[in-house]
């Protein structure tokens, strides 16, 4: 009677629990469908002064079709608020530091390294600077953003889940998400200086300049030649050092040491005279990490000014109210990180008697401080005190203790000037040059393409123009014979326009040599063999086609591994590695395939091989600063070949009996990490390693919806240092080609799609075409969605 009862009370239980359970679910379901978008009918919407008409087509792509471009940036304002609010949320909050107040307390570190900066408070003066014109647009965006959050019956999804209210967006925020471009595009923290110079005090000098050089034989510049790897100096440089024994004897940070993904982004040009149709053509692939929603929002506007009609199509980025990178009709244009030298770390040199003073060309000055207040969703708050020199802010310290302060151009009150906004009306490439020089935007290769067949280059962005040093490693300034002039007047910028042979071509390499390398500095290269890859194969095709400079970006062939297949075919045909051998062999494709399993074996046991070297011959480094780390190296394929090939007896690792032991070992611990998945090595693929994982931010907090608001994963082919750039969590965040004019012919598609709405129609839309390469339309389809704005009364 007793267990009937229990069975009885469990019953009842566990139907209870299901009821609240499917109410809670269908109650969570409503709320979201609340938070979808407006897509048809008609609406009133203040700020406007006339009729706008928003037309979407399947894949959620907007014609913004208004009177002028201050009605158009409203309705671009209302767009972004109600689909990409969350997206613009994250990005004011990462520049300025105050995500934990949105997150939690996990978030408190990353606001603290963010947050010596002030960029909230460099924004609001920015801001007062700015003209009326552009002050104008920022608040049209602002009205037209607020509208468009407020205008869901529900907050967006996000907001729900992290039972948070959405914050009103101000004026300032747009200018803080530029800023926070600045965070992933340019150098905020001094690594490769900071590597250099304990590179050059740790070890004899002729091994850190071989360890390090500017440059390889992979180098690809549109100006001058590439640059030949030092040779390896001899034993009698090695008085201080002897190489320690492999990585597996060590203990230290270091172990955990990847080396960097040599990333970034794609571009090209191709004159008139190359092309079928007679047109220059633009290729653009920016490479970033990936996210649901993706980065950009693809947008179509169009307006009147006076008599002239105005057509944009192309990327926008949610939170600015601008066409970051496509067509006007005129020109085209887009962009890839320059790598240039933009920041500087300044050591202080405390007054003896008072620390709280430094020395300067003036004489010694106090510290500004500043308190800063970081709060947090928990309810904790954490005081933050940052001291600011004349050069910058404090950011950290050496490994002697000395200060040091950031000389960063993200500081510099033109780092931000929305000059580029001007893009959108020029008509000539000679305007686009002019006014990308004169541009406050993170430093980027721009190259651009016009209407009559011309092409060029030139940096968009601020160069420092420096006096007394070339800014490579750290120093004082405090007797002022070095430091920094401003910004290099635009006259002086370097610049390439309709060059003999029809292309230009960039990919985070460097650009030229000479005064032009000293004109814009060394931050940190990427090896030269995509930007070779890529020159090459321009080189090569005529009467070229949109689908011809499509075909250049999907481009995965494994060029730059194939010697290094070739060196482990060589020592791999006996000591018993023979199912290896046999793979290099015969389950190679020369591509970055996604069914080779040759192809993961040879990209593995490099990186082996490289972290065994190096951090040897860098051992005294890491115990000089534990902070140091191999992976800020960017040129080491130069000297790790030599090494491999030449075999010098005084640089090889102490543990090993000869260079063939050495890589024998490195393709044995390949094989020990594949035999660990438990799993034959030839399904041990390429495509196991490289799989998608484009993912909304809140998924890893979310496993149980990671289904529902991330995109399938997928195995998907490329990698570094070939034109397909390809990582699982990062790459070309969209691919477009495009001919000004020709519009209707040009190519566009891009990973994650228009918004993070799991229930929207178009959720997803256009991601297959980005991993299939396909060749999608550059503007917008027929439409699906008309939606009216009318001015409210």
């Amino acid at each position: 009677m007793f267990t009937k009862r229990i069975r009885k009370f469990l019953l009842l239980s566990a139907t209870v629990l299901t009821l609240v359970a499917l109410i809670i679910a269908i109650l969570g379901y409503i709320k979201l469908r609340a938070s979808l978008p407006l897509l048809e009918g008609e609406r009133s919407l203040a700020g406007i002064s006339a009729s706008v008409l928003i037309e979407r087509d399947f894949k959620g792509v907007p014609t913004i079709n208004g009177q002028n471009r201050r009605d158009v940036t409203v309705a671009l304002g209302f767009l972004h608020g109600e689909e990409r609010l969350f997206q613009m949320d994250l990005m004011r909050r990462k520049a300025a530091g105050e995500l934990a107040e949105l997150i939690g307390d996990i978030a408190l570190p990353f606001d603290k390294r963010h947050r010596v900066h002030r960029l909230r408070s460099r924004a609001r003066q920015l801001l007062d600077t700015t003209s009326i014109k552009t002050r104008d647009l920022i608040n049209a965006y602002t009205i037209g953003v607020n509208q468009g959050f407020a205008s869901l019956r529900a907050h967006p999804w996000e907001y729900l889940v992290l039972q948070q209210t959405p914050v009103l967006w101000k004026p300032e925020d747009t200018i803080l998400v530029i800023y926070s471009m600045f965070f992933e595009l340019t150098d905020t923290t001094g690594s490769q200086e900071s590597m250099l110079d304990l590179l050059h005090e740790a070890l004899p000098e002729e091994l850190a300049r071989f360890l390090a050089p500017p440059g390889t034989e992979w180098d690809a510049p549109m100006i001058g030649e590439a640059f030949i790897t030092p040779t390896i100096p001899g034993p009698d440089v090695l008085y201080s050092i002897q190489p320690k024994t492999d990585s597996s004897q060590w203990q230290g940070p270091w172990k955990r040491i990847t080396p960097p993904l040599d990333t970034g982004s794609n571009n090209w040009a191709v004159s008139s005279f190359r092309s079928q149709h007679g047109g220059a053509m633009l290729a653009n692939d920016m490479h970033l990490g990936h996210s649901v929603p993706n980065i950009w929002y693809r947008a179509a506007m169009m307006w009147t000014e006076g008599a002239e009609e105005h057509r944009l199509a192309g990327l926008t980025l949610p939170g600015t109210a601008n066409l970051i990178a496509g067509s006007n009709g005129n020109i085209a244009w887009g962009f890839t990180n320059a790598n240039g030298d933009w920041t500087d770390l300044v050591e202080i040199e405390l007054n003896p008697n008072d620390t709280d003073h430094y020395l300067t060309p003036e004489g010694t000055k106090a510290f500004e401080r500043y308190e800063e207040i970081l709060h947090s969703k928990s309810g904790k708050d954490v005081a933050l005190t940052v001291r600011e020199t004349i050069w910058g802010p404090i950011i950290d310290t050496n490994h002697l203790g000395r200060l040091r302060a950031l000389r960063w151009i993200g500081h510099d009150p033109d780092a931000v000037n929305f000059r580029m906004a001007d893009l959108e009306t020029a008509r000539t490439l000679k305007e686009a040059l002019a006014i990308a020089t004169r541009a406050g935007i993170p430093p980027q290769n721009f190259v651009c393409v016009d209407r009559n067949g011309s092409i060029g280059w030139t940096i968009a962005g601020k160069i420092p123009e420096r006096y007394g040093f070339d800014g490579q490693l750290p120093s004082s300034w405090a007797n002022g014979k070095r430091g920094w002039k401003g910004r290099l007047s635009p006259e002086l910028y370097p610049s390439i326009v309709d060059p003999k042979a029809g292309v230009i071509w960039t990919a985070n390499a460097r650009v030229g040599d000479g005064e032009l390398l000293a004109t814009i500095g060394d931050g940190g290269y990427a090896l030269g063999a995509r930007a070779r890859q890529i020159r090459d194969s321009l080189m090569t095709i005529t009467n070229v086609t949109e689908e011809d400079l499509l075909d250049i970006q999907l481009d995965d062939r494994a060029l730059f591994l194939e010697r290094w297949r070739n060196l482990l075919l060589l020592h791999s045909s006996s000591h018993g590695l023979e199912e290896f051998h046999h793979l290099l062999k015969t389950d190679w494709s020369g591509h970055a395939s996604i069914d080779s399993a040759g192809y993961f074996l040879v990209k593995h046991t490099r990186l082996i091989v490289f972290r065994i070297v190096y951090e040897s011959l860098t051992a005294d480094v890491q115990q000089l600063d534990r902070r140091f780390n191999i992976g800020v190296i960017r040129q080491w394929e130069g000297p790790l070949w030599r090494m491999v090939t030449e075999e010098p007896k005084h640089l090889l690792p102490a543990s090993y009996k000869s260079w063939s032991d050495l890589l024998v070992s490195a393709m044995m611990e390949t094989i020990h990490l594949n035999s660990s998945k438990k799993e034959p090595m030839a399904h041990r693929t390429w495509g196991q390693e490289n799989t998608s994982a484009v993912r909304h931010p809140l998924s890893q907090s979310l496993p149980f919806l990671s289904r529902w608001i991330n995109m399938p994963p997928r195995p998907l082919p490329g990698d570094s240092h070939m034109p397909r750039v390809q990582r699982s969590d990062h790459g070309a965040s969209e691919r477009f080609v495009v001919s000004p004019g020709r519009e209707n012919e040009g190519i566009l598609h891009m990973p994650g799609g228009q918004t993070s709405h799991p229930l929207s129609p178009y959720f997803g839309a256009g991601h297959e075409d980005w991993e299939e390469g396909r060749p999608t339309a550059f503007l917008p389809g027929p439409t699906v969605y008309r939606l009216t704005f009318v001015p409210a009364e």
